[in-house]
């Protein structure tokens, strides 16, 4: 599998009732897109939930490079392109990425971006965050979690989507509102 994720940041007086009304309207486009694992539509409020900033920031699992190939270069993405910019976008290859059947339930998420030493032993680093899934998502208020790293930073990107509000451990957090989940 392969994460993706772009973050738009928006202004402090851009109204979010459009982005909630853009995931709304458009959300169920990308539910069964070839490829594609799971999306999960972000976004942040400044002030709320601990949000530094108004954003957009979409969250996916890609079953196939093909996929995601085909959705960069694709209508949907060249609608979002017209409307915000062409944003960054940034991918790293999953070591797990797993939801219950639930996840549609999700209504917070909390990415992780946490840069990883050059003399880290990537099995060891693996075998950690196996560690850090606990389990199967579902049970509690986990619904989805996954972890990646992008060997052009070097960086671990770890996210999960849950019922409620999770606390960040550290200060590489950055918590969101889910305004919808599709799955490919």
């Amino acid at each position: 599998m392969i994460a993706m994720r772009y973050r738009i940041a928006l202004p402090a007086d851009y109204p979010m009732e459009i982005i909630e009304r853009r995931i709304a309207e458009r959300g169920h486009l990308t539910d069964g897109l070839p490829g594609l694992g799971l999306k999960a539509y972000l976004y942040s409020r400044a002030g709320e939930d601990g949000a530094a900033a108004n954003a957009y920031a979409p969250f996916y699992l890609w079953r196939t490079s093909e996929g995601m190939r085909d959705f960069l270069s694709g209508p949907g993405f060249a609608a979002l392109c017209a409307s915000f910019g062409r944003p960054a976008v940034e991918s790293a290859f999953a070591w797990f990425g797993q939801w219950s059947g639930d996840v549609a339930e999700a209504r917070y998420a909390m990415v992780e971006r946490l840069p990883m030493a050059a003399s880290a032993d990537m099995d060891a680093l693996r075998g950690v965050q196996e560690g850090w899934r606990g389990g199967e998502p579902g049970g509690g208020d986990v619904l989805a979690v996954a972890a990646a790293f992008d060997p052009a930073s070097w960086t671990l990107v770890r996210l999960s989507l849950s019922r409620r509000m999770r606390k960040p451990a550290g200060g590489a957090s950055e918590l969101y509102r889910v305004g919808r989940v599709s799955l490919g």
